[in-house]
């Protein structure tokens, strides 16, 4: 069970924990969380290195298994590439394809 901050001492001295040993507990918590995530880095930089140059990359790094894109960005920034052009009869944008800005709350309230 975790002790409360407002539990009494777990060293016995009847003071609250909070005034007692509360900090030290938490600096001893975050060192070992620092560490812990030095350790998870360099194991994977150990990872990345021990890779050969001829892997196509797929299912592995940043950006494998997450459907994330290789090329960086966003995974919700639409790609312009796929994206449908409107016809020349007319019936796409008003500007000839070309996207428009939305308006925002602000603006419509003159913000």
């Amino acid at each position: 069970m975790k002790l409360g901050r407002n539990d009494p001492c777990h060293c016995g001295s009847g003071r609250k924990y909070k005034h007692c040993h509360y900090e030290e507990d938490r600096k001893a918590e975050a060192k070992a969380l620092a560490e812990a995530a030095e350790a998870r880095r360099a194991e994977a930089e150990q990872a990345a290195e021990s890779e050969s140059p001829d892997d196509d990359g797929a299912g592995s790094g940043a950006a494998g298994g997450r459907g994330e894109s290789s090329r960086g960005g966003s995974r919700f920034m639409r790609d312009s590439s796929k994206v449908a052009k409107p016809s020349a009869g007319g019936t796409g944008r008003a500007s000839g394809g070309a996207t428009t800005s939305r308006t925002t709350r602000g603006s419509q309230r003159g913000g």
